[in-house]
């Protein structure tokens, strides 16, 4: 028999910024690493922080960010005299205030189906987590062999039509997930 894990999530967030003119920043900030924007880890070096002001380099330039004004999740910031007016949305208020375009194919159902015969050993999520590509959902044993099932797409999960100890017959339906195209 394989060996088994219990696969813990990373305690990073995820935010979406949006910007007063409509362009949208996906922001990911892991725990002990550089930021993610838009899918690039960006080297960002902090190098003094007082009240609400920020002194940072990125791609050997110096930039002065001062907080200037917040209300909730609005935000208006100064950059090297600059004035930026972001609003920041988690995923799941970004979702909730319907934010996301109107489109069907941006925002649609994606079901992970079993790929063989076998039981299911593991679950890592539950209904309503954030899952990101690549990502295990659960653990499929099969042939005396775990095989990890991972998300195809950015979403939240809707619903996991499966349970622990469960034996699943091929293309039987696992999970469903609300895909996010951000």
């Amino acid at each position: 028999m394989g060996t088994s894990y219990k696969y813990k999530r990373d305690a990073s967030r995820l935010f979406i910024a949006l910007r007063d003119n409509g362009k949208r920043y996906k922001i990911y900030i892991p725990r002990e690493s550089n930021p993610v924007i838009d899918g690039n880890e960006q080297e960002i070096d902090f190098i003094e922080q007082e009240d609400f002001q920020y002194t940072f380099e990125w791609n050997g330039k110096r930039f002065h960010c001062e907080l200037v004004a917040r209300d909730q999740n609005k935000a208006t910031v100064h950059v090297n005299g600059v004035e930026y007016k972001f609003s920041l949305e988690s995923i799941f208020s970004y979702i909730r205030k319907g934010m996301i375009s109107d489109a069907e194919d941006k925002n649609t159902s994606v079901q992970i189906k079993a790929p063989m015969p076998g039981k299911i050993i593991d679950i890592f999520l539950d209904e309503g987590d954030l899952v990101n590509v690549g990502e295990p959902i659960l653990t499929l044993e099969a042939m005396k062999m775990q095989n990890e099932i991972t998300a195809d797409c950015n979403g939240v999960i809707q619903k996991i039509r499966v349970n622990h100890e469960q034996s699943v017959m091929k293309d039987e339906l696992l999970v469903e997930i609300q895909s996010i195209d951000v």
